[in-house]
């Protein structure tokens, strides 16, 4: 069985992708 974790976390949308998908900064600089 797979378990649903939720990651909560800060960033900055830079991109709108296909699929109602969303590029994300984070504020660490991760994509």
């Amino acid at each position: 069985m797979a378990k649903e974790e939720l990651l909560e976390m800060r960033g900055q949308v830079v991109e709108l992708l296909p699929n109602a998908m969303f590029r994300v900064r984070l504020e660490n600089d991760h994509e």
